[in-house]
């Protein structure tokens, strides 16, 4: 027969497939619940290059990427990455890890789990976005001007909150302005 046949499509492999489409624009992780330590069984090329390591060095590695932990790693946030996958939860962390060479980055994580049709956790999406210039502005050439743009905003969003203890309490019914958050994100 001309061309060649597609045999039967397992449908957990079309489910995988699905996730991964529907996250290609993103460095993510998908990680196995089913199993002890929630093993990684997909990484992207986005997240091996964001932290890198070559795919066949993470997978099979924990879902948390303790492997990635160092030295600052705060603690408390381990403990809470750990618990989100235990309890099956849906969580985003900000955490200071490190790449292959050492090199620390900050991360904002993103846990999400996946059910089944049955309503099962059978997977978790762990997302991973550089937050680095925002948390420790470091001046290289792929990050020109936005160290600066974070230590300004980081600069006077902590100014205006010195104003704003300085200034005497508000008044119901007086005009009362939300603080930026922008140097938090």
């Amino acid at each position: 027969m001309a061309g060649g046949r597609r045999g039967l499509v397992a449908p957990q492999n079309t489910f995988l497939e699905n996730i991964v489409r529907r996250s290609n624009d993103t460095n993510f992780v998908l990680g196995n619940a089913q199993i002890v330590d929630w093993p990684i069984v997909y990484s992207n090329d986005g997240f091996c290059k964001l932290c890198g390591y070559h795919r066949a060095e993470v997978m099979q590695k924990s879902s948390t990427c303790s492997f990635m932990y160092g030295e600052l790693t705060d603690k408390d946030t381990t403990e809470k990455v750990r618990l989100t996958f235990e309890n099956y939860e849906m969580n985003s962390f900000e955490i200071l890890m490190y790449k292959k060479n050492r090199t620390p980055v900050w991360f904002f994580v993103k846990i999400a789990p996946i059910r089944n049709e049955q309503e099962k956790v059978v997977l978790f999406l762990c997302t991973f976005s550089d937050i680095t210039a925002f948390k420790q502005p470091i001046e290289d050439d792929s990050s020109k001007g936005w160290g600066k743009f974070a230590r300004l905003t980081r600069a006077l969003t902590s100014s205006r909150g010195v104003l704003q203890q300085l200034q005497p309490t508000v008044h119901k019914g007086e005009n009362v302005h939300k603080h930026s958050r922008l140097a938090e994100v």
